[in-house]
């Protein structure tokens, strides 16, 4: 007996969905870990007021040298596990933490430890670690599902949007709204693994049942109209979109410093 056919789109979806199920089951790639770790950080200085207790003294070069090897040469060690030294857990909060208000005292540590010690590590892949993490200290962590959006500048709008037309909608009708956001270029991977770290109450065999499904003209048309006019965005006739004028929220930054810090490790 010969094994049915599986069409070669389904089959990509079953792959994508096989990946983002792996990566539920066994865990997050060791930078999502990291920026976990670093939240937890700032999250135990947080005062009962709020304050953040950024009073971290100046570390010692030697620990700092170390700390800084430590971060860009061995990616494979999550900072949780380095960190249970105390002078690198010094070192990283003093890198992560205290820059946050304080970014000039720290790049001015920084630089001259990288001019004078660590001449062989680009000066500004630390810079950049910095300045991300000034956005991101205290802010909630984006769902995996964020990655998928083509968009990250839009992100916001692109995010509310879905949640609005998915109100109710487990299966078919989630289905349906996210093969439309695919189509037309919003999103990426609709595969329920990735979609369900941002909305959760998609049922997954509710919604693989109907994600193949050939939806009618009209069906699409209504949920299309809505995309385009909440979100705000026209299509060229060459499938191009132009969103309509208008700065990227602080959200839609978040999302797109998010992406720079996960690519870091990549």
């Amino acid at each position: 007996m010969t094994d049915p056919y599986i069409p070669i789109e389904h089959m990509k979806e079953n792959i994508e969905d096989i990946n983002a199920d792996i990566e539920l089951q066994y865990g997050q790639r060791n930078m999502e870990r990291n920026i976990a770790y670093i939240l937890s950080l700032v999250e135990a200085r947080l005062k009962e007021d709020g304050e953040l207790d950024d009073e971290i003294p100046v570390p010692s070069v030697e620990a700092a040298a170390k700390t800084i090897i430590l971060l860009i040469d061995r990616p494979e060690l999550p900072w949780e596990t380095i960190c249970r030294e105390k002078r690198v857990k010094h070192v990283v909060e003093y890198l992560f933490i205290r820059a946050r208000n304080h970014p000039d005292e720290v790049h001015d540590f920084v630089d001259s430890l990288l001019r004078k010690y660590l001449p062989e590590i680009p000066p500004q892949m630390i810079r950049t670690y910095l300045n991300a993490w000034k956005q991101i200290a205290g802010q909630q962590k984006p769902s995996g599902f964020t990655d998928e959006i083509l968009y990250p500048e839009h992100s916001e709008k692109i995010l509310d949007t879905l949640h609005f037309l998915l109100q109710g909608e487990v299966g078919r009708g989630a289905a349906l709204v996210m093969v439309c956001a695919r189509d037309e270029g919003l999103v990426r991977n609709i595969a329920h693994a990735k979609i369900v770290t941002e909305f959760r109450h998609v049922t997954k065999t509710a919604y693989n049942n109907y994600l193949h499904e050939r939806f009618t003209d009209k069906e699409k048309k209504n949920i299309i109209g809505t995309l385009r006019t909440k979100i705000g965005y026209t299509k060229e006739d060459d499938g191009r979109i132009v969103f309509l004028s208008g700065k990227p929220s602080r959200k839609s930054v978040f999302v797109q410093l998010w992406r720079m810090m996960k690519s870091l490790a990549e």
